[in-house]
């Protein structure tokens, strides 16, 4: 009888043991700790002399950015993208026409103006997956990808394209 006494109580003491390992792993699971994205660094990373800043992106895969630049010179930018690693070409460029878009707030000829030391919000970034549609995904998901800004240095009249090639990692956080 003392030994199904002893085994009873074993059996009731690591029975609670588990049932509140159980619990606390029920818990972490729903508050999302398990989730791999949430590993994920997020954040706009290009070269000098630009910074930017996530502000968000949506569902439907339209990125939100603070794009500023100290080049010490007036800096135009002529397009974005925000695409998928596998877009680009060799040089880093998407080459379909496609994957680019055009600032906003734009200005006349579809360009918007930066001053050295300045900052602006650029909306309506769309984010293209490897298919080359837009990015949809739903909120906490991430889109991982280039970032690419297509520019020129100097006054308005400048011809000469440049290219800054960075990369962009960003949480669904809106509609």
């Amino acid at each position: 009888m003392k030994k199904l006494q002893a085994a009873m109580e074993y059996l009731m003491t690591y029975g609670w043991a588990i049932l509140i390992i159980a619990l606390a792993l029920g818990v972490l699971y729903s508050l999302g700790v398990f989730n791999p994205n949430r590993l994920k660094p997020v954040g706009c990373f290009l070269p000098a002399p630009f910074t930017c800043q996530i502000v968000s992106v949506n569902t439907g895969g339209v990125a939100t950015i603070i794009l500023g630049q100290g080049s010490g010179q007036t800096i135009t930018i002529n397009s974005t993208a925000c695409v998928d690693n596998t877009r680009p070409n060799n040089n880093g460029i998407p080459s379909t026409s496609s994957d680019w878009s055009t600032p906003i707030p734009s200005i006349s000829g579809g360009s918007l103006t930066i001053p050295s030391g300045g900052s602006v919000s650029l909306t309506n970034i769309y984010c293209i997956n490897p298919s080359g549609s837009r990015f949809n995904g739903t909120i906490g998901s991430t889109f991982s990808g280039s970032l690419i800004i297509k520019y020129t240095v100097g006054s308005s009249s400048s011809s000469t394209f440049y290219y800054s090639v960075g990369s962009i990692s960003a949480q669904i956080n809106t509609q």
